[in-house]
């Protein structure tokens, strides 16, 4: 919503003008009862005997951008928050950054930093016996391979059999086959390996600790639980009659945290979720608001305020300057001192003012206070706000 939008109209004497079309008048003067001379505003000199002069102040009608808002009570969430676990079985080391800083809750750490390591002993002696295993397997592939040789040549000499020969091409066969075995199970102990040393997946914080150096986890086991924080989503939901303003990064939304009032944020619409909630007849939206300095924690409360319809170079008066009669709104203009009843038509309201799409311009000397006491007719005093 816009500060200026926000600010009373001045008060101030117009000009003696109003700009009511005559149809618009008679229906005003049919619908509005005039006023007896019984007010409390004493008799000014020089007029008829039982007529009362009502002291009023004035203002002039103003152009400004408008628009329409709503305000919604929702929280902040953090856009990813993930589990490191275990993914092997064993013995927590230690549970430290590289330069030797304990992990725990806040502890800010960077993506694919060290975080966390398990006992890798066995891991290593897994990754030499596979090593191992794959170099017997590439020497008898050796072997087979010359035995092959050799008997297809015998093969063709005529000294061997083909029962012979098929014997020594099955025998590699199966020699290939073991040293493609042996390579997944260095892989796989690579992998292992590996695992003992846990990483961060993503920038964030530690929100929570799950286990303590000296413990034996078990594969899955939680480790720690990071948290991103550098952005973190506000959510609230809308009702769906304003799903079609809704417009993705454009929708202005201003932000204030209950724990910074007086401070709000400005954003943009960053999503709209596809599908309505059909109990509530709501949309849920978000949007993202910048933390680089962690001054906002998940969790919060925060009120979001969205600028809808937005409209510019309207004319506006005060919203109270508009009285509500029957099936219509009426505007007391002052001209040559007398009150007239100008039926008008309201467009959108934003805070303390309302736009004004039918029966006013800039000239016309409108009543801002103590409208409620005229009738179409009576004679008027108008005093300057000072």
């Amino acid at each position: 919503m816009k500060q200026q939008a926000r600010q009373h109209l001045p008060l101030a004497p117009g000009r003696p003008m109003c700009g009511a079309p005559a149809a618009l008048l008679a229906l005003a003067l049919a619908s509005v009862p005039l006023l007896t001379a019984s007010g409390a505003d004493a008799p000014a000199a020089g007029t008829a005997p039982g007529e009362r002069i009502y002291v009023v102040r004035t203002a002039h009608p103003e152009r400004r951008t408008l628009s329409q808002s709503i305000k919604k009570t929702g929280g902040l969430f953090s856009p990813a928050v993930v589990d490191v676990s275990a993914k092997i079985t064993g013995r927590l080391l230690t549970l430290e950054l590289e330069d030797g800083t304990r992990v725990e809750e806040g502890t800010h750490v960077k993506r694919g930093a060290l975080i966390a390591t398990l006992d890798s002993r066995d891991y290593v002696a897994q990754k030499h016996a596979a090593d191992a295993a794959l170099q017997s397997a590439r020497a008898t592939l050796a072997d087979k391979q010359r035995e092959r040789v050799r008997a297809e040549l015998l093969f063709k000499e005529g000294s061997a059999t083909e029962q012979e020969r098929d014997r020594t091409l099955a025998d590699h066969e199966r020699a290939v086959a073991a040293v493609e075995q042996a390579q997944a199970q260095v892989e796989i102990a690579r992998i292992n390996l590996d695992e003992t040393r846990l990483v961060a997946p993503m920038d964030g914080v530690v929100s929570a600790r799950h286990a303590e150096p000296g413990a034996l986890l078990s594969a899955g086991a939680k480790v720690v639980t990071i948290t991103q924080t550098d952005k973190l989503r506000f959510q609230v939901s809308v009702p769906t009659t304003l799903y079609a303003q809704l417009v993705l990064n454009e929708t202005g939304i201003e932000i204030e945290v209950d724990a910074y009032p007086d401070e709000p944020v400005k954003a943009t619409l960053s999503r709209i979720y596809p599908v309505a909630e059909s109990e509530t007849r709501t949309v849920r939206i978000e949007t993202l608001v910048d933390n680089p300095d962690g001054r906002y924690l998940p969790g919060m409360f925060a009120t979001g305020t969205l600028a809808l319809n937005e409209r510019k170079d309207v004319l506006v008066v005060p919203f109270d300057a508009a009285i509500r009669n029957i099936d219509h709104h009426l505007v007391y203009c002052v001209r040559d001192g007398v009150a007239h009843a100008v039926v008008v038509k309201l467009g959108i309201r934003d805070d303390d003012v309302v736009e004004i799409a039918e029966g006013l311009t800039e000239d016309d000397e409108i009543v801002v206070v103590g409208q409620h006491r005229l009738a179409n007719g009576v004679r008027v005093k108008t005093e300057e706000v000072r």
